[in-house]
């Protein structure tokens, strides 16, 4: 198994060409644009298809039914999402502002401001695919799925 490694190494410290094309990260990012809603997005959905845990690499999500509406949590982990200007340890709260059968989009107010804005659509899989910006504009990709 070593020396098999070892020549895949090798072999892609010789040939540099090679070694670029080979993916970058843990997971491959979502596709852009987000993949097209496989519901009809003009009816009202109760959300149930959302509630419960989902997590990302590096990141945790909680959605919760409470007296206010839908609301969620993001607990990050390691600094994974620099691009946003997140620290690991980092907690989100905010609410589903808008849903349906396989979409949605989450805000999080900080001080009467948006800091935090994610759009997100359920596909076929079971998993979600989403993106975020915070109030300065930046913005980072997810997939999200069930918590096992």
């Amino acid at each position: 198994m070593r020396r098999a490694a070892l020549a895949l190494c090798c072999l892609l410290t010789a040939v540099p060409a090679l070694a670029e094309d080979l993916p970058q990260g843990p997971k491959a990012p979502p596709p852009e644009p987000l993949p097209d809603a496989i519901c009809d997005i003009a009816k009202p959905d109760s959300g149930d298809w959302l509630l419960g845990r989902w997590v990302a690499p590096y990141s945790k999500w909680e959605f919760k039914r409470e007296a206010q509406g839908l609301t969620w949590t993001l607990e990050q982990k390691p600094d994974i999402n620099r691009d946003l200007g997140y620290k690991q340890g980092t907690v989100i709260d905010g609410k589903v502002s808008e849903l349906s059968a396989c979409t949605f989009r989450l805000t999080a107010v900080e001080n009467g401001e948006t800091a935090f804005n994610f759009e997100g659509v359920l596909t076929d899989g079971g998993k979600i695919y989403g993106y975020a910006t915070n109030k300065a504009g930046q913005g980072a990709r997810w997939i999200l799925r069930r918590q096992r």
